[in-house]
């Protein structure tokens, strides 16, 4: 097998593990850079021990997407004092080695654009862009390979662990702090697993759902609702298992950066439009929740008559967040 480089074998999961129980996870990975699924561990057979068990697999699964290539299910047993860990490759029928020589160019290829930008605050948006773009969002879970990092920058098609999994890869590789978030998320459907991420940016942390952003792209614009998020918003929809850093800053939203925060009608008027190629989007947080009627018939007439849209595009449209209260404008040229 190439070999493999883990960007960080300490992560957000893997630094919770005691000293014993780390040494499990490296042993893990070690075995599985090596190409060997199993790894036998001495460790006596507690209830303590079988919880810190199932949280080594957590910080493989989660906290090293270069091992894109093992199963999201592990089984462990005992015999005696002895444990097994039988990690199953989800690609038995490729050359592991070739798929990651694929994998590694193709993170190192966007990794050298992110990097072109100077700010993290730019890096990040750079790379919801791409995301957004090049990454087709799905919810089946047929293909395990589409819940990966492979899936999602080679084959560009991904569910939420696939893009969580991607981003980290990437974000790792340019030295930005950041970590797999898991739980439950509500979509306004049903209540089910989710992945996302939590990136730092600055001093502060922020949640970033590039899934449900990619979701929303259109013409050519990113979605731009779930990223720089604080708890408080994210928490609106996303339900994590884990006490993540805090996320405390809700200065750095789309719609917070571009002067889209409203109290009156008349705060229309200074509201940035951002060029997307030939496009423009603005967004609009609203100081209540509207009805259908208002959002049709009012606000987003006021929006194109107060920031002069025909002179900036030929079509409009727009979207509304309910959950936010913000209201998304496009224009259109082309």
């Amino acid at each position: 097998m190439s070999r493999i480089n883990i960007a960080n074998l300490k992560n957000f999961y893997s630094e919770k593990l005691e000293a014993q129980h780390f040494q499990v996870y490296a042993d893990c990975v070690g075995n599985l850079l090596q190409g060997k699924l199993r790894t036998v561990v001495t460790l006596e057979m507690t209830e303590k021990n079988r919880q810190a068990a199932e949280s080594v697999v957590e910080a493989i699964v989660y906290g090293c997407p270069e091992l894109f290539f093992i199963e999201q299910e592990v089984r462990t047993s005992w015999s005696g004092n002895q444990l097994t860990l039988d990690f199953k490759n989800k690609y038995p029928k490729e050359n592991i080695g070739e798929l990651w020589e694929k994998l590694n160019a193709e993170t190192d290829r966007i990794c050298a654009i992110i990097n072109k930008f100077q700010t993290v605050y730019d890096k990040l948006n750079r790379l919801n862009d791409y995301l957004c773009a090049r990454v087709k969002p799905v919810s089946s879970f047929e293909r395990s390979e589409l819940g990966d990092a492979y899936g999602a920058l080679i084959l560009k098609q991904a569910r939420c662990e696939g893009f969580a999994k991607a981003a980290k890869l990437i974000l790792d590789r340019c030295g930005i702090p950041s970590l797999i978030a898991k739980g439950e998320a509500d979509s306004g459907c049903r209540r089910e697993p989710h992945a996302w991420n939590i990136a730092a940016c600055g001093d502060a942390f922020y949640h970033f759902d590039f899934t449900w952003n990619a979701g929303y792209a259109a013409h050519g614009i990113p979605g731009a609702d779930y990223m720089f998020l604080d708890d408080r918003d994210c928490g609106l929809q996303h339900f994590p298992d884990h006490k993540y850093p805090a996320c405390t800053d809700a200065g750095k939203t789309f719609w917070a950066v571009n002067n889209g925060i409203l109290k009156y009608h008349s705060d229309l008027s200074r509201i940035r439009l951002v060029p997307f190629g030939r496009n423009y989007m603005a967004a609009a947080k609203l100081p209540r929740k509207l009805s259908q009627y208002e959002y049709e018939n009012e606000v987003f007439g006021w929006m194109v008559n107060e920031l002069s849209a025909h002179s900036y595009a030929s079509t409009f449209s727009y979207r509304y967040n309910q959950v936010f209260q913000v209201l998304f404008f496009y224009f259109i040229n082309g």
